[in-house]
């Protein structure tokens, strides 16, 4: 259809062109917010993903070190631990009664100790209770032609004297009840305390030759101590 470029149709026409740019312009327009919009909620999301992850890294670092404290201390705390066990049972000496020679005389210190031999075999079953061998010393008479006198194997006789804060003991080891001097001989400084395992003992000397290798505190007088050792004298037998 010609229409006439008349003045009318010519405003008409600019007037629709206009229109139409408006509508162009307004979906346009439209069209770049939800866009912007879009990627608005995709940084969004972006930066909340991106947070949780550092957040749960922040919870495993977090975990491992309390995991690495928590075995830090179980660690020490079993360094630190310590056993202590009792034993209970019955030792039984035989034979029951040990004859001495005429004049030789024996003694048990009250903080002397029972040493057994490095084969002989303990069996306990039940309470433990130590009993003190009886001591018979022979008078002057004729002996008998049948009489047989038991030999004592591996026993010992403690000479203390008082030192310090405890005593020097001093051991004679006899293997049997028929020397007259001791196998060897040893010598120690004890200190009793109200309880047994934390008494102090000292080793002081073998044999008569004080230790070199000295264990005590610098304040305990190592020499003094072996000048208490009461040490067997043949001149005694």
């Amino acid at each position: 259809m010609d229409l006439h470029a008349t003045k009318s149709n010519l405003q008409l026409a600019d007037a629709v062109m206009n229109r139409m740019a408006a509508e162009l312009s307004s979906v346009s327009g439209r069209a770049s917010f939800w866009r912007s919009l879009g990627l608005g909620f995709v940084g969004l999301g972006l930066g909340a993903a991106l947070g949780l992850v550092f957040v749960g890294y922040s919870f495993v670092t977090r975990n491992s070190d309390n995991q690495t404290l928590l075995t830090s201390a179980i660690v020490e705390a079993l360094n630190q631990v310590q056993l202590r066990a009792n034993a209970e049972g019955t030792v039984q000496l035989e034979p029951h009664e040990i004859q001495l020679a005429k004049g030789q005389t024996i003694a048990i210190s009250p903080d002397s100790r029972v040493r057994l031999d490095p084969g002989a075999k303990v069996q306990a079953d039940g309470e433990m209770r130590i009993q003190l061998p009886s001591i018979s010393i022979p008078q002057a008479v004729t002996p008998r032609a049948n009489t047989k006198i038991p030999i004592i194997t591996n026993f010992t006789v403690f000479k203390s004297v008082p030192f310090d804060k405890g005593h020097v003991s001093t051991g004679w080891i006899f293997l049997t009840s028929a020397q007259k001097i001791p196998t060897s001989q040893y010598c120690y400084y004890i200190e009793r305390d109200e309880d047994p395992d934390t008494a102090l003992k000292i080793d002081i000397a073998d044999d008569g030759i004080m230790e070199t290798k000295n264990t005590a505190s610098s304040s305990f007088d190592m020499a003094a101590a072996f000048k208490r050792c009461v040490w067997f004298a043949k001149s005694a037998q």
